[in-house]
Order: C-alpha cells, then structure tokens, then sequence
C-alpha cells in the first residue's frame, strides 16, 4: 500500500495467468517459447503448484495425490516434455500391467478385449454377448443432439454391457455417473464414429483403413494399437511420479511464477485489465488468463460479471476420495497380474475402482512391498467426504479384502480428499461451454483455460493451452 491507503500498481504485463495447475503451467511455457513473449506473470492462490497433480515420497513409496499419468498419443504433450528436457525421465507403464478386471458378483473378471475372449466372459449373460455383435446392425444416430453416455452405449451395444463397461469406465475417468454425462463432451470420437462410419465397428474398421492408407503414402507416421490405457495410447508417467513434470516447469519459468498469490479482484480499465490481491498489491495486463477452476474464475468474475460467473458456476463438480495403501507382498495373496479394477455401481459397492500402482511402475513400493490406490466417491457420493480416515480403510478392508486376499492393515496409507475433485461434463455442457465463451468474448484480452470445457485429463489441458497461447499470441 502507499501512503494514502491505495493499492499499490506495479508496470503493465503483457499478460497475467491465474492458477499454477498444469494448464496454467502449460500456458506460461507455450506463451514464453514463443518470440517476443513480452512481460508476464503467473499467480497461484496456494503456495504449491501442480493444482491436483501432486506426488509424496516416504519410505520408498511414490503416490501420487490424482492423476497418475498420461496418454502418450499426444503430441503436444510429448512435446512440452522435450523442451523442458524430461524426454529421458518418461515411465511408460509396465507391459505385465495390460491386464484389467472388472467386480461383478463376488470376484474379479478380466476385460475382454478381444472379441472371442466376449464369447467366454463370465461378465455378460448369453444374449447380452449376442447384443454385442449385432452392434453393426444397429441403425446410426444423425443428427447431432445431446444423448447421455450410458443412453448412447445402451443404444449401441445393449444395456447389460453399458452397465458391466460402460458404466464403471465412467467412474473412472470422470468419477461420474454414465446417465447423466454428455456423450458429444465426453468422448467426442464415439460420437463422430457413429456419425460418420455409421457405428463403433465400422468406425474402427474404417479408421484402420484410413490409417494404412495414410502410412503407405507416407502421410502419417505408425501408431500404437493401445495398451494399458486402452486404444491409441500408452499410460505414461515420470520416474518417481508426476509431479516432475510439474517441478520441471516451474523451474524453467523462474521468478515470474508467483505462489502464494490470491486473486481479490479483477476489474476492466480503459486499456488494461487490473488485478488486485489479497495483499493489495495490484497488476495491469494487457490479457488475463483464468486457468483455474471454474468456481474460482467465477468468484473473481462475480462483481465484474455476474453473468459470465454465474455461467462458470453452473459446471459441477464431483467429489473423489483417493486412498493410497501399502502392503507387505506377503500380506496380499492375489496375484497382482494387471493394472487393477473398476467396480459398476449396480454391484453395491462404495469403491470405485482400484488401481495396483506398484505393478504399473514398478519403483513406486518399496522392495518386498506393493502399493495400492483406490477411489471412493464420485457423482452421487457426497457423503463420501465425511468419512474418517479409519472409516475409509474400513470401507476398503471390507470390499477389497476379498478380493485381494489382504490379510493385515496397511504398513502405509496416505488419503487425498478432493471437494470439488473432478468436472462433470453433464448433459447440456456444449451450451454451457457455448455460453460461457459467448459471454467472455464480450470482454478483448479476457481468456479460459484448464480441465472443466474440452476434458478432463492432462492431454486436454495442454490442448488447450497450446490452443489459447495462439489465440493471445495472435491478438
């Protein structure tokens, strides 16, 4: 403050990030690499960055807090990696981890990816496996109207295999419930398969022959039929965790990251924008970029524009629990033969899924050791947030346990509790997205970025933020 009880002003940036997660991060190291970058600065409220990816090392354990990894079919991604030299600390996932398995009455299936192995699956009933592959048959939906996930697999494939697959994959990439999120938002290609080839099948097929085409004419590179994380890409991580990537960035952006650094408001001037913080020190830029939540951009937004935070708070978010065991391999009778499993709500159970981390990448357990990481919560479960730490491993001792064959309580355990953890990408969220972006357009040098618009993993992210650093760069 000076003398007179102002705010204090500081020199004018040419642009100003607000939030330190990794689309912010992202952001910073795509705007700074480009020429003439200018003056910036980059605030986070907290005084840690990363925003949910975050890594704990004690006694040989690495957990990491949400996100374990990402897919490495994008090449913005594997791009940021090599120019901010990580390219040779890249952890894909284990080949042995392949495998994955699904709860359904009492014991763990393995999925069947393979379309002889759906014949043999004790997951589906007879006729639901004939349901299956008469999906080519199934007349296509044209016209491009929303249509809930599960809606839309139930349509394709049949109900019993949209509950037995569909509905647990939902969980656990969104930790949400398949009839209420949007297909279109979710996971555009299925909708763009079946609109364009007519169907699942014949999409696959038809980009299968596309792709050959394009290879033979020397027009696209090979791709990785899939793996541990499904078609298309590899589950991918760093070694000793994902926050490297995040230590990383903030070590190449330098001083002009600024943690610790809340925003109080946020206002219009004749030229620039001015944001002030809880300290009172205040900031000019010439463009602002909210690359934070959209309950924290909406309550900076509120006294400038009610209608745009009002629209920023119309995205929910569901709550996610995440519970990280370690265990004497003496005290695990199961085979750990795979990535882990996901549960379908219809069987009961308060878990999620768990994921078997220590058979993922290997140097995540100390030696003789395993690690486990379960969610509890999701869309639904609320109340989830209300358990004590006993209480959650309790929860998991009783529906685990079995399962796994644990014997012992955990010889190490850390539980990460996400409020507001994921976006749920609802019916109805290409109008909100369509709103919001109509209702910041209003506002030159005013710019969004992060998880809760085009999707919810690290690729989309720095997608996106590959996307808006164009977009300011232009300007």
């Amino acid at each position: 403050m000076n003398g007179s009880g102002n705010p204090t002003t500081e020199r004018i940036l040419d642009w100003l990030i607000v939030g330190g997660g990794i689309s912010g991060l992202a952001l910073a190291h795509f705007l700074r690499s480009q020429d003439g970058a200018g003056m910036w600065e980059l605030w986070e409220a907290s005084d840690r960055l990363g925003g949910t990816i975050g890594t704990d090392r004690s006694g040989g354990y690495s957990v990491d807090w949400g996100p374990n990894g990402f897919l490495d079919r994008e090449p913005l991604t594997l791009q940021l990696v090599r120019e901010i030299g990580l390219g040779d600390k890249l952890e894909p996932a284990d080949k042995s981890s392949e495998k994955r398995f699904i709860f359904k009455n009492g014991r763990l299936h393995p999925v069947p990816f393979a379309p002889q192995r759906i014949l043999t699956t004790g997951l589906l009933r007879p006729l639901e496996k004939l349901r299956i592959f008469g999906e080519p048959f199934i007349p296509a939906r044209r016209d491009d109207g929303d249509e809930s996930v599960f809606d839309f697999a139930a349509r394709r494939i049949g109900r019993g295999a949209a509950e037995t697959f569909v509905d647990p994959m939902v969980s656990g990439v969104f930790g949400g419930l398949a009839r209420e999120l949007s297909l279109p938002t979710c996971f555009p290609v299925m909708r763009e398969l079946e609109q364009r080839y007519g169907g699942l099948v014949k999409g696959m097929i038809g980009r299968q022959h596309e792709r050959r085409k394009a290879q033979k004419a020397g027009g696209e590179p090979a791709r990785k039929s899939g793996g541990p994380a499904g078609p298309g890409g590899w589950l991918t991580s760093f070694q000793g965790g994902l926050d490297v990537l995040v230590q990383r960035l903030q070590e190449c952006l330098g001083s002009a990251v600024k943690p610790g650094r809340k925003v109080e408001r946020l206002a219009r001037g004749s030229q620039c924008w001015e944001v002030r913080d809880t300290a009172g020190r205040e900031i000019r830029a010439r463009s602002v970029v909210l690359a934070c939540p959209t309950f924290a951009a909406a309550a900076m937004l509120r006294d400038f524009d009610r209608d745009l935070s009002e629209a920023l708070n119309a995205i929910p978010y569901a709550p996610i629990v995440v519970v990280a065991t370690g265990h004497k391999r003496e005290d695990v009778a199961r085979p750990l033969d795979g990535f882990g499993f996901l549960i379908p709500r219809n069987q009961g159970l308060r878990t999620l899924g768990s994921i078997w981390t220590s058979s993922i990448f290997k140097a995540r357990a100390p030696e003789g050791h395993v690690q486990f990481r379960s969610m509890l919560g999701g869309a639904g479960d609320a109340r989830v947030m209300e358990l004590s730490d006993d209480q959650l491993w309790d929860t998991l001792r009783r529906e685990l346990a079995p399962l796994l064959g644990i014997r012992r309580d955990p010889a190490f355990m850390r539980i990460y509790r996400w409020q507001l953890g994921i976006p749920q990408f609802t019916l109805g969220h290409r109008e909100r997205r369509k709103r919001i972006e109509q209702l910041s357009a209003r506002h030159p040098g005013l710019h969004l970025v992060g998880n809760a618009y085009y999707g919810v993993g690290l690729n989309d992210c720095v997608k996106m933020a590959h996307r808006v650093a164009r977009e300011i760069r232009s300007q």
